[in-house]
């Protein structure tokens, strides 16, 4: 009776020792079998997926696949191109725009300036006109004769176009002239010699002013005649501030002021009915021989005469 448990865990042992063998030969067949297969793809053994191997149908469905996704880019591309043009523009109907003391504005981003120009901005648009009776003259820079000239024809400069300076010759604004040499319209237009000017079309806006442009090198000569050197004018120029301050805080003042007596007056009502006497006694006074009697209230004397 002992000895038949040991002949059945025996067996059991076998058996699993058995399975367990199975097993382990099952994998490493079947980890053969997958080495091989990636040696073959490498070797180029497996099955040939090019594009050649597809059928007409696939061909066409992957074209058809590919143009679409080109449209949409394209679609796309337009969009973000349009989107951006359409920012553009608010920004720019929405752009600060700045009082240049010429006459027009500008936009606050601007990034020409107009108020010193180059000569040679105009020499290209200006027609030429022969000064004088058309001989030639010889030109104040280099010494050479010339006819003609922007300056000369312009401005009664004799200074030929090769020898124009960016910062000798440089154009302002009329009313840069006035504000940096202090001059009156007076002094640009009838004080004697009267200073030449040009005109150019705004650059910001064609429907606006037209501007008026001055030789700087003339205005500055002109400031000279007027208030002898630049520290008077300067000196001049800083008591015109002081004064514009002062100006400026009286106006502020005033507003303040009536501002002030606004909200007072609104803070109480004020009596409309008129004050009504209430006299005392009449008396006699026997030298003038006149009556008076007196307000109770507010000591008014009324004095009257009778018949």
């Amino acid at each position: 009776m002992p000895r038949q448990p040991q002949k059945s865990s025996g067996r059991l042992a076998a058996k699993r020792k058995l399975q367990n063998t199975e097993l382990v030969d099952a994998k490493k067949e079947k980890l053969e079998t997958n080495s091989s297969q990636i040696n073959a793809k490498d070797s180029g053994d497996t099955k040939d997926c090019s594009v050649e191997s597809l059928t007409a149908l696939q061909k066409a469905k992957i074209e058809n696949n590919r143009l679409k996704a080109l449209q949409l880019r394209k679609t796309k591309q337009e969009a973000e191109e349009q989107k951006a043009a359409n920012y553009k523009k608010i920004k720019q109907s929405v752009a600060v725009e700045v009082d240049t003391g010429a006459g027009f504005f500008i936009d606050d981003d601007a990034t020409e300036n107009t108020d010193d120009l180059d000569i040679s901005d105009l020499i290209a648009d200006e027609p030429f006109v022969i000064a004088g009776d058309g001989q030639d003259v010889e030109c104040v820079e280099c010494c050479r004769p010339f006819t003609l000239s922007f300056l000369r024809s312009k401005f009664k400069v004799n200074v030929c176009d090769d020898c124009h300076d960016r910062e000798t010759h440089r154009l302002i604004t009329r009313t840069t002239a006035k504000t940096r040499y202090l001059l009156k319209d007076s002094d640009l237009d009838k004080r004697e010699p009267i200073l030449q000017f040009v005109t150019k079309k705004n650059p910001r806006n064609n429907y606006w002013g037209e501007m008026k442009l001055y030789l700087e090198s003339q205005c500055h000569d002109r400031a000279m005649e007027i208030w002898g050197s630049m520290e008077n004018i300067e000196e001049e120029a800083t008591k015109r501030k002081i004064l514009s301050a002062k100006s400026k805080a009286k106006k502020y003042d005033k507003k303040m002021n009536e501002l002030k007596k606004e909200v007072r007056s609104s803070l109480y009502k004020v009596e409309l009915s008129g004050h009504t006497h209430q006299y005392s006694e009449e008396t006699y006074n026997e030298e003038t021989d006149e009556y008076s009697k007196s307000c109770i209230t507010c000591n008014h004397t009324l004095t009257y005469e009778k018949m």
